[in-house]
């Protein structure tokens, strides 16, 4: 007999069946990558050739490896996403006691399923050919000899990006789904339902729409309200250091690589103070913080910070990356104590909002708390009066 109190609702079925997607649609995705580069390993001895026709035979040969290793490499990814999705679709089945850290959790995948999805577009096993370098005797050349985009089938390009679209979608409204308060509510009453053992009423259920956080992950709030004072110091670490090196340097050479170090320092304050800002409100706000919609926002923004820290610390204002071939001698007076002092800064912002994170997908020991609480039902019988 089918215990129906233990049932999920209708809502958390098709929430699960969307999680659980990722599987098809990797195995779609694999197929139409192996049909497209077994059509293009045919295709490529006929097509004509646009520039290196020294590498010619060389990326003849080189072509099946490549494409048969990038698909596996794709297969991985769809395999590490099944178990992430499959990890937070069984959170969802067993009920209300997991929901505290998994919308925080489905808004961290949400980020990194997306970009895995826009790099399995790009460095597909068929177009993704292109840059390459190809050593023939003692020579490279950079770039494939053909035009891999019209040796390709004409479909595999638009079925793919419609087939990454559509998978895209569908794990974004499973994980939309999951954080969503009615879905915490209806399992709740199911899941209270099955509980109730005689006269004994279960834990009541939370009418507010907003999940039971437990009052140990308060911790968190002072870490996530860091992000913008880290933001700032780095803002200013990043002038100063600008301001002696242009000091160093000889005025007349370099009135064109201040700006733009100066451009640079303005854009990763931007990109970082952003997400650091929209999580120290969601953090420090009573209400905010305990709904499974702002665990979700706090989940996407996270991993947005995380990337903004890497990217400042790689195009930092005084990298390379943005003085590029700099002749002015503006790099060679740089302070040799910037970069290991930068990475310090924000190795300690990111290690902050880790421990956040930490804090917040911790299950707490002590009790639960909610927001008012549904009195349970009197289970006290009354004598029946007279009819009238």
């Amino acid at each position: 007999m089918i215990d129906t109190a233990r049932t999920p609702p209708r809502q958390v079925r098709i929430t699960i069946a969307l999680l659980w997607s990722v599987i098809p649609h990797g195995l779609a995705v694999t197929v139409l990558n192996g049909v497209a580069l077994v059509m293009t390993d045919r295709r490529l001895p006929h097509a004509s050739v646009t520039q290196n026709a020294d590498a010619v035979p060389v990326a003849l040969r080189e072509y099946a490896g490549f494409a048969w290793g990038r698909t596996a490499l794709i297969g991985f990814f769809f395999v590490a996403a099944a178990l992430a999705f499959g990890l937070l679709a069984r959170a969802a089945r067993r009920g209300a006691r997991r929901w505290p850290a998994v919308p925080l959790l489905a808004g961290v995948l949400a980020v990194l399923h997306t970009i895995g999805l826009v790099l399995v577009a790009g460095f597909n096993p068929v177009t993704g050919y292109g840059p390459r370098l190809f050593p023939v005797n003692g020579a490279l050349f950079s770039g494939a000899p053909f035009d891999m985009v019209a040796a390709a089938p004409s479909w595999y390009l638009p079925a793919l990006a419609a087939l990454l679209l559509i998978g895209w979608a569908g794990q974004l409204a499973g994980l939309i789904l999951l954080a969503r308060p009615a879905t915490v509510r209806r399992y709740t009453r199911k899941e209270t339902a099955g509980n109730t053992v005689g006269d004994t009423a279960a834990p009541a259920e939370d009418t507010t729409g907003e999940t039971a956080v437990p009052e140990g992950r308060t911790r968190a709030i002072p870490l996530m309200a860091l992000g913008p004072a880290f933001v700032a110091v780095v803002a200013v670490f990043n002038h100063t250091a600008i301001r002696l090196t242009e000091n160093a340097a000889d005025p007349a050479l370099i009135e064109h690589v201040v700006p733009a170090a100066r451009t640079a320092m303005f854009v990763n304050s931007a990109f970082l103070g952003v997400p650091a800002v929209a999580l120290a409100i969601l953090g420090t706000h009573p209400r905010l913080r305990t709904r499974p919609g702002a665990l979700f926002t706090s989940g996407v923004l996270a991993v947005l910070y995380l990337l903004a820290l890497a990217v400042a610390q790689v195009y930092n204002p005084l990298s390379t990356g943005v003085l590029t071939d700099d002749q002015s001698g503006f790099s060679e007076h740089i302070p040799p104590w910037y970069l290991p002092v930068l990475t310090v800064i924000q190795s300690v912002a990111a290690l902050a909002h880790l421990a956040a994170l930490a804090e917040l997908v911790t299950r707490a020991r002590g009790p639960l708390t909610a927001r008012s609480p549904r009195r349970p039902p009197s289970t006290t019988s009354r004598r029946p009066g007279p009819r009238r």
